[in-house]
C-alpha cells in the first residue's frame, strides 16, 4: 500500500490518526532504543537491539503516546498521507 488516499482519510479520520500517531510513537521508541544500541548487558551477554525496542515498545501504554508534530513525516509510506 502507498500512502492513505485523501478519500479514506476523511472517511476515517479518526483511525488514520491514532495509527500515525502510533507510528509516531513507535518510530521515536526505536530511534532512542538505537541511541544506545549495543550497551546494554544481561546475565547472559550483550542484549540484541531488536529484543530492547520491543520490550520497550510493548510497554509503553497507549495513553502515553504524543502527538506527532504537523510536518512530520512517516518513514513507512504506508502511513503518509497523499500529500505527503
Amino acid at each position: 500500500m502507498m500512502a492513505i488516499p485523501e478519500k479514506e482519510y476523511i472517511e476515517l479520520k479518526e483511525y488514520w490518526d491514532f495509527q500515525r500517531k502510533k507510528e509516531y510513537n513507535k518510530e521515536k521508541v526505536i530511534k532512542m532504543c538505537e541511541s544506545f544500541g549495543g550497551r546494554l548487558y544481561d546475565q547472559f551477554g550483550q542484549v540484541p537491539l531488536q529484543e530492547i525496542k520491543d520490550t520497550i515498545w510493548t510497554r509503553i501504554p497507549q495513553s502515553e503516546y504524543e502527538d506527532p508534530p504537523k510536518d512530520w513525516v512517516p518513514e513507512d509510506p504506508t502511513y503518509r498521507l497523499w500529500n505527503e
